[in-house]
């Protein structure tokens, strides 16, 4: 579906356009336009200078929701490949506050 005209020349392009900054980077206080790592220092491998734009519910192969714009969001490589894919797998971040404190109702700590 990443082949789709529709996704590569409209929709992707669209998005990045309208956020060209990395979500979760911008939640921690860090300006990240791809060119950082997500703890914001400089990121040192020039492949992952890009950013991705991710569906925030998984399409799993759904058309409807992989074209539906309200579905995106832009993550730098390390939130989308790392942070993510571990909130995917577990079912809660492991994002932390100023206090250390994990920031997600559904993480274990916090129930």
């Amino acid at each position: 579906m990443y082949n789709l005209s529709a996704w590569r020349r409209r929709l992707r392009p669209e998005h990045l356009a309208r956020e060209p900054l990395c979500r979760a980077c911008l939640r921690r206080g860090i300006v990240n336009d791809g060119t950082l790592t997500a703890s914001g220092s400089r990121q040192g491998n020039p492949k992952r200078c890009r950013l991705v734009v991710d569906h925030v519910i998984p399409h799993r192969g759904d058309p409807a929701l992989f074209l539906d714009p309200g579905n995106l969001q832009t993550l730098c490589p390390d939130d989308h490949d790392q942070n993510k894919q571990r909130l995917e797998a577990r079912g809660y971040s492991e994002e932390r506050g100023v206090d250390g404190w994990p920031v997600d109702p559904q993480h274990p700590a916090n129930r």
